[in-house]
């Protein structure tokens, strides 16, 4: 059966579009992690010599021998000094500034730097008594100084770090001035970009190995997936497939009950038919349309009795075994007369070894008598039926091969259901031959028809012959 209900497709692109979408977004998170980690290594790299010069200087306000440091501290000279004692720590010191409690620039060192001013979040943070460090990548020491300088004449970018420390006595909350330090942040700047360099690889090895971790899992969902649609398109077509035998069983159910019935209302007329035929025969009426008559009667009730045989047969529990070579020997005792009326030599041949019980070797009969007596019916006089039981992979194959003129393909879509057949009959034999096959376990298919003639083929499952060979 080749129709089936198609599912709806994915699109090619759309799994190489959702992984680019996955790794975008991965790398979008690990971008974002990694620039909040740089952001607070590189603050604390750069709050680092301010966190350092600011216990400098506790340490340096802490009460010992000196009197009166808290009021030597009110002298913008002494600040001055403080702050530049403290500088002495770091290398790399450009200048100091220096600015009273509300920001207001007081004086530098050398004299030569500018005055310089502070924005209002540094001055809030300062009078809070905390540390604040600004670091610029490409300040221009000439802006910083008075023209006329040495250092003025410097144009080039270069980086700057910028220290303002809190300036108030030891155990008091209250700024008496603030001091900012300005130091040569190439080694800072050095420092940051080793940060970036390390955060980069770091980054980008991470979203490499994620992007493969996840190419693998996606591409083994994906698999999963096709592999689970592929499951479901078999069993919808499965599904179809007994759908379809339903309804055919339907159809030739009623079909047989409807045999049924006529087999049981046509034996007895049929009978007492022949038998006065027979005596008319007697009473010297021998013309030859008389005698087709007394054979197409006798052909009728020897229908009618086969059939009786096989429903009794299956009736009874009695069970016996054949071979398939002496079911080829009854076929072809049964099929001799019709061939020889139709002028056509049927040739039967067995050329497999197996055993069948006796009601599925019933069924085989009736389907091989009805395949025949079609095909005897298509085949010119003078020609050849051949009927073949063969070995074959999975089982048994019994064919039926005419020399007739093709099976119409008209027909073909309808071809086991009761509709006209190629030889102007009805087509039930087909359909019943079908639903035959289909409750033994066979399968009954048209396996080549073109203008030389037909083969039917009737392939009887292994586990068949292996059911008679098990209870032998």
């Amino acid at each position: 059966m080749n129709e089936h209900l198609p599912l709806p497709r994915t699109p090619r692109w759309a799994p190489w579009l959702l992984l680019a979408l996955a790794l975008a977004l991965f790398g979008a998170a690990i971008g974002a992690g990694t620039w909040r980690l740089r952001r607070s290594l590189g603050d604390q790299l750069i709050n680092r010599d301010g966190d350092l010069l600011n216990a400098v200087a506790q340490a340096r306000l802490l009460p010992g021998g000196e009197t009166n440091l808290a009021v030597r501290l009110q002298n913008p000279a002494e600040q001055l000094a403080l702050v530049l004692n403290i500088s002495q720590i770091m290398d790399g010191v450009l200048a100091v500034r220096l600015f009273d409690s509300g920001g207001t620039f007081v004086t530098a060192f050398p004299a030569e730097v500018a005055e310089g001013k502070l924005t209002m979040r540094t001055v809030t943070a300062l009078q809070q008594l905390h540390t604040v460090s600004r670091y610029r990548s490409r300040a221009v020491l000439g802006a910083e100084f008075f023209p006329g300088t040495a250092a003025a004449m410097a144009t080039n970018p270069t980086p700057l770090l910028e220290v303002n420390l809190p300036i108030h006595a030891h155990g008091q909350d209250r700024l008496l001035a603030s001091a900012q330090i300005m130091v040569d942040a190439q080694p800072l700047q050095r420092a940051l970009a080793a940060l970036d360099y390390d955060l980069g690889w770091q980054a980008g090895g991470a979203w490499l190995a994620g992007s493969a971790l996840l190419t693998g899992v996606f591409a083994w969902a994906w698999r999963r997936l096709q592999h689970s649609q592929a499951l479901l398109q078999a069993r919808t077509t499965r599904l179809l497939h007994a759908n379809h035998e339903l309804s055919l069983t339907a159809r030739t159910g009623a079909l047989g009950a409807v045999t049924a019935h006529l087999v049981h209302g046509l034996s007895n007329p049929l009978a007492n038919l022949q038998a006065f035929m027979r005596a008319q025969q007697d009473k010297g009426l021998a013309g030859e349309e008389w005698q087709d008559l007394v054979a197409s009667t006798g052909r009728m009730r020897q229908i009618i009795q086969e059939v009786v045989r096989v429903l009794a047969e299956e009736n009874c529990t009695d069970d016996y075994e054949i071979t398939l070579a002496e079911l080829a020997e009854i076929f072809s005792q049964k099929i001799a007369a019709p061939a020889q009326a139709a002028g056509v030599v049927c040739d039967v041949r067995a050329e497999a070894d197996g055993h069948l019980n006796n009601r599925h070797a019933n069924l085989v009969l009736l389907i091989l008598d009805n395949l025949a007596r079609n095909a005897l019916q298509v085949t010119p006089r003078g020609r050849r039926v051949r009927v073949r039981v063969r070995t074959a992979p999975g089982g048994v194959v019994c064919q039926v091969a005419d020399e007739g003129p093709g099976y119409p393909a008209a027909l073909r879509d309808r071809l086991f259901l009761p509709c006209p057949s190629r030889h102007g009959g009805n087509g039930i034999g087909l359909a019943i031959s079908h639903q035959l096959a289909s409750q033994m376990g066979a399968e009954l298919d048209l396996a080549k028809t073109d203008a030389n003639g037909c083969i039917f083929e009737l392939t009887i499952p292994s586990a068949r012959l292996a059911e008679a060979l098990a209870k032998s």
